[in-house]
C-alpha cells in the first residue's frame, strides 16, 4: 500500500508525464501575491493547484451527457489544465475564467501549444476575468470549480448562474472539488447533489414534477 508520500511523488510524476507528452506547462502552486489581478477580489482568491490529470480524465469520463450538447466551464482555470483535458470530450465549446493575468497567459500558451491525436474539441478559450463578471452562456453547461474562491466570490457568481437557468431553463451541472463552501450551492440556486465523492461534490439541476410530469429541461 503507497504511503501518503509516495503517493504524492507519483502524483507529481504523472502530472510532469502529462506535461511532457502534451507539450505544455500546468505544474506548479502558484501564489496569487504579485500577481496582476483583475476586479477587485484578489483576497476572496485561492492559490493556484492544478487538478491531477487522472481525476480529470474520471470525471469527464463519468458525466453520462450527449457531450456536444455542452459547453464546459471552468472558473478559475489557472494554468488550463481541466480546459485542456476537457478538450479530450466532444464539448460543444470550451470557456476558462481566470483572474490571473500571469496564470491566464500560460494558459492561453498552453491551448496553443497542446498536442493530442485523441483531442476532440477545439473550441478553446481562457478569458482573464472577475468571475463575478463572467456571463453564462445559455447553453447546457458543466461548471468546474477546485475551491478556486471563497463565499465573497462564490456567492454572486452562483446568483449569476442561477439567473442565467431561470432565463433559459436547461440543464447544468457543477463539479466541485474541495467543496469547502458546498453549502452555498444548494442556497442560492436551484442545483441539488447528486453525488458525494472523496474529492468532488456533483450538484445538478432537477427538474421538478407538474401534474405527473416532469419539467422539460433542455
Amino acid at each position: 500500500m503507497l504511503t501518503d508520500a509516495l503517493r504524492r511523488i507519483v502524483g507529481e510524476a504523472r502530472c510532469k508525464l502529462f506535461d511532457w507528452q502534451h507539450n505544455v506547462r500546468t505544474c506548479g502552486v502558484v501564489n496569487l501575491e504579485g500577481l496582476t489581478i483583475a476586479g477587485n477580489n484578489a483576497s476572496n482568491g485561492v492559490f493556484f493547484h492544478p487538478s491531477h490529470p487522472k481525476f480529470l480524465f474520471e470525471v469527464g469520463g463519468g458525466l453520462n451527457i450527449d457531450y456536444g450538447r455542452y459547453i464546459f466551464i471552468d472558473l478559475g482555470s489557472g494554468k488550463g489544465r481541466p480546459l485542456l483535458i476537457a478538450s479530450e470530450f466532444p464539448f460543444l465549446e470550451i470557456v476558462g475564467v481566470e483572474f490571473a493575468r500571469e496564470l491566464n497567459d500560460v494558459a492561453c500558451e498552453n491551448i496553443r501549444t497542446y498536442r493530442s491525436t485523441s483531442q476532440n474539441c477545439k473550441r478553446i478559450q481562457s478569458l482573464h476575468a472577475d468571475a463575478t463578471e463572467f456571463m453564462f452562456p445559455p447553453l447546457p453547461t458543466v461548471l468546474f470549480l477546485f475551491n478556486p474562491f471563497g463565499p465573497a466570490v462564490l456567492s454572486p457568481v452562483l446568483r449569476n448562474l442561477q439567473n442565467s437557468l431561470e432565463s433559459h431553463p436547461r440543464d447544468a451541472i457543477l463539479i466541485y472539488v474541495a467543496p469547502f463552501h458546498g453549502n452555498l450551492i444548494e442556497r442560492e440556486t436551484t442545483l441539488k447533489c447528486v453525488e458525494r465523492s472523496t474529492y468532488h461534490n456533483t450538484y445538478r439541476v432537477l427538474p421538478a414534477p407538474t401534474n405527473g410530469v416532469r419539467s422539460k429541461i433542455t
